[in-house]
């Protein structure tokens, strides 16, 4: 993610245009679905929303169907040589307590200086105009406002009547060792406290960035899992740019998720590379539109050299009698899967 390129231009003209007109007659699809990577897709009553962003606009595409990414609306453009205007990132469309937001990370073209910020939806419709708000305070200097730390991934967590924001962060103002927070939020558009570390970037090799000791740690890409009263958070560790990308998982076991300990981190990866299908990451997870089955979004690598060209996947997921989620492996290009 430290360089990500963003190859957007063919999200809704490339691969999946032809191809999957054909499927929905046989109710049949293959994946890949779209060019494009960081997937966010939302259910919203009878569509899905999917947030993705071509590195300088933010777009929200609407489709009835979770395999086509659909029409293209531009939300958001950031007028430009502001400390925002370039590397946008992740963009994470969220209904917080009835109101559209959308999370992203941005800069002025150096990765360095990646912050957090927050578009607020200025009515109930999530296509419509939005309110820019930010950076976001990630650092631990909250009094006195100093020194904001680099965040990227940022998602929200309304757990108990309180908000709080997941994200990934530096362990210094200079590093690029990334680790997941916790942070306090006073609104969804603002926070209310230091950051806390909950899940330590190097705790296992599979985590690290070629999967030794000689790499530094790295997780990102957070994403809430809520389940039979269960809360989850998925997440992405070792490197974007490698086939040895990945996903794994914490739970929150305790009252407070501000306390470190009241997070669990499971000891294995919750999903990994195939010989076929690698560098696999950025997960999002919604149901279908009857609410009867769980799908997993995420993206995976067109190559095994270094690099960010990605393309986007959509498989089927469910939950082990443990009440952990399944995500079983990720299918192969071209396999055949029955529609959500």
């Amino acid at each position: 993610m430290i360089a990500r390129l963003f190859l957007l231009t063919a999200i809704v003209f490339g691969i999946s245009s032809w191809s999957q007109s054909q499927e929905t007659r046989s109710r049949k699809f293959t994946n890949p679905i779209a060019v494009g990577q960081d997937p966010c897709v939302v259910r919203d009553g009878d569509r899905y929303l999917w947030a993705q962003s071509d590195n300088f606009e933010i777009s929200i595409f609407v489709s009835d169907s979770l395999v086509e990414l659909g029409e293209q609306h531009i939300v958001w453009r950031p007028p430009p040589g502001t400390m925002y205007s370039e590397e946008i990132w992740a963009p994470e469309l969220i209904d917080v307590r009835g109101k559209w937001y959308i999370y992203f990370a941005a800069s002025d073209g150096k990765n360095i200086n990646h912050r957090t910020y927050v578009l607020s939806a200025k009515t109930d419709d999530p296509l419509g105009e939005y309110e820019f708000h930010g950076p976001l305070y990630t650092g631990d200097e909250f009094e006195a406002q100093s020194n904001n730390f680099w965040a990227i991934d940022m998602t929200v967590l309304d757990h108990r009547g309180k908000l709080y924001a997941l994200f990934s962060g530096w362990t210094t103002i200079d590093s690029d060792v990334q680790n997941i927070y916790i942070v306090p939020l006073k609104s969804p558009t603002e926070t209310s406290g230091n950051r806390v570390l909950i899940s330590k970037s190097d705790d296992y090799l599979w985590e690290r960035v070629e999967e030794n000791l000689e790499t530094r740690g790295l997780n990102e890409g957070p994403q809430v899992l809520k389940h039979n009263g269960r809360i989850f958070v998925a997440y992405s560790c070792s490197a974007s740019w490698l086939p040895s990308y990945k996903l794994g998982l914490l739970e929150l076991v305790g009252d407070d998720p501000m306390k470190p300990k009241s997070w669990k981190k499971y000891p294995e990866p919750l999903f990994a590379s195939t010989e076929s299908t690698y560098g696999v990451g950025h997960g999002s997870f919604t149901q279908s539109l009857d609410g009867e089955s769980w799908w997993h979004v995420y993206h995976a690598k067109n190559s095994r050299e270094g690099g960010w060209s990605r393309n986007i996947f959509v498989q089927p997921m469910s939950w082990n009698d443990d009440g952990t989620p399944n995500l079983g492996k990720p299918v192969a290009r071209g396999q055949e899967l029955s529609f959500p």
